[in-house]
């Protein structure tokens, strides 16, 4: 009976461990708000990834298109936003996908808001081609910033004060760019380690059984 009360006791000890340990994850994590933009033309990965990663991370995520109607992806995935620009809540992270940003580049409004919001938020992240917006907005002059391979030499020329690298990302402190498709996952990552803290990171890449690499950039 002793030995029983005793297993029992630590059960107990051990539970009410694991649950502050849990609340604790769950505050730091849930304090953290992310805005995902949408646009006709978005590549799927580009903000599927990002939001995958953060959300096995505990993080609060929303979507944001000027407009609440429904947006088109590029390889015909229909998402509707969940704010527009004019109600778009606080956020500490905007992430700038890319795709087909032919429109999206020249649409002042939404370079308004980006610029707007940048002002705002503690990281803006592009994605793939989501550089070149990010560029259209001014945000990457002076800078080292990355895209998907095959348009790094027509980021830099289009964006000559920017320094292009060939990483997978590249954190230039309240801007952080990441290379092609996938690679936005590992910004994503990237990021919620540096928000968060390594062990949040490498718990979210274990659920989604991505092949995580943090040294490697």
């Amino acid at each position: 009976m002793k030995i029983a009360r005793v297993f029992q006791s630590l059960l107990t000890l051990i539970l009410l461990a694991s649950s502050c340990v849990s609340q604790a994850h769950d505050m730091s994590s849930s304090s953290l708000r992310v805005a995902i933009l949408l646009f006709d033309g978005v590549e799927e990965i580009d903000y599927a990834g990002p939001i995958e990663a953060f959300g096995a991370s505990g993080v609060k995520v929303f979507t944001v298109g000027q407009t609440k109607s429904t947006v088109e992806s590029v390889w015909g995935l229909k998402v509707t936003p969940d704010y527009d620009f004019a109600d778009a809540p606080e956020a500490d992270v905007l992430v700038v996908p890319g795709g087909g940003i032919k429109e999206a580049w020249k649409n002042p409004k939404l370079l308004d808001w980006i610029r707007e919001r940048s002002a705002k938020v503690k990281v803006t992240m592009s994605v793939c081609s989501g550089a070149f917006i990010l560029g259209k907005a001014g945000l990457l002059d002076g800078i080292s910033a990355t895209t998907t391979a095959s348009l790094r030499p027509q980021l830099a020329t289009m964006f000559p004060t920017t320094k292009v690298s060939d990483k997978r990302f590249v954190d230039a402190g309240k801007i952080i760019t990441t290379a092609g498709l996938s690679a936005g996952i590992d910004g994503t990552l990237y990021l919620i380690e540096r928000q968060l803290g390594k062990k949040q990171a490498e718990a979210a890449a274990s659920y989604m059984e991505y092949d995580w690499k943090p040294s490697v950039n």
